[in-house]
């Protein structure tokens, strides 16, 4: 739900021109190069909501299942994005400076092609039911491996006006159901902290609701994420062997 609804609020949200010490911030961030963030799950979990309904009461359990990510990118302008999942699946994803991408899977590494080939055959053997093998295949395939400056660019050329608290910076957007595509509005909450003209961290806070058709109550539902930003360099990501060689070599480092 979190990448599409940015996407709306990019395409929504009213055109203002960003404070120019976020607007500057941003610059440095482009202009570093080599850096490492760590973004983290900042919602409780799992958590148990009861209702009241005219067939009796009914307990929903919400649980967030974004992974804990941790991504750098060298001096080469190659990126390593590492994803953890409560459940203990882990998976490793490189993007090369040149475009290739291969991820580390419990079946070792896969290139994009392989993860959807893979995905395709365990959908068809599997029927309708769930295997272990095809949960991971699905958080493998395509996901989103955008830096932090590859983020707030959009974000902040097309997000409304920000309201400032010494080195804070807050803007809230809504995006009305009928563009939301939630069957109801959609409230996200931008707040970036500044250390010294730097972008230190932000935070992202996505507000909804969703309907239980059985039950027919509207369940409030939220994804909130912190990102942390480091300025160290990196003189170079270690690729493995195996990795490499699954790499076509047009767009090997």
């Amino acid at each position: 739900m979190t990448a599409r609804l940015f996407l709306l609020v990019v395409c929504v949200s009213v055109r203002a021109a960003p404070p120019p010490e976020l607007a500057s911030g941003l610059e440095h961030l482009k202009a570093q190069g080599s850096y490492s963030w760590e973004e983290i799950n900042a919602d409780p979990g799992p958590v148990a909501q009861r209702f009241e309904t005219r067939r009796g009461k009914v307990t929903v359990v919400q649980q967030n299942t974004s992974p804990h990510v941790i991504g750098s990118i060298d001096r080469n302008g190659d990126t390593l994005i590492q994803r953890d999942w409560q459940d203990g699946l882990r998976l490793d994803t490189i993007i090369t400076a040149s475009g290739g991408v291969v991820t580390k899977t419990p079946d070792g590494w896969m290139t994009e092609q392989e993860i959807l080939s893979a995905l395709a055959e365990e959908r068809l053997q599997a029927g309708n039911g769930t295997t272990p093998r095809l949960a991971w295949l699905r958080r493998a395939d395509r996901p989103n491996l955008r830096r932090p400056d590859q983020e707030l660019v959009p974000m902040l050329k097309s997000v409304s006006e920000f309201a400032a608290a010494g080195e804070s910076y807050v803007t809230s957007s809504q995006i009305p159901p009928e563009v939301s595509g939630t069957g109801s509005a959609v409230d996200i909450t931008l707040t970036i902290n500044l250390r010294r003209g730097l972008i230190r961290d932000y935070e992202v806070k996505i507000e909804a609701t969703r309907r239980v058709s059985r039950a027919r109550v509207e369940v409030p539902i939220s994804d909130q994420r912190i990102v942390i930003l480091t300025y160290l360099p990196i003189a170079a990501i270690a690729i493995p062997e195996e990795a490499r060689e699954k790499l076509p070599a047009s767009v090997r480092p």
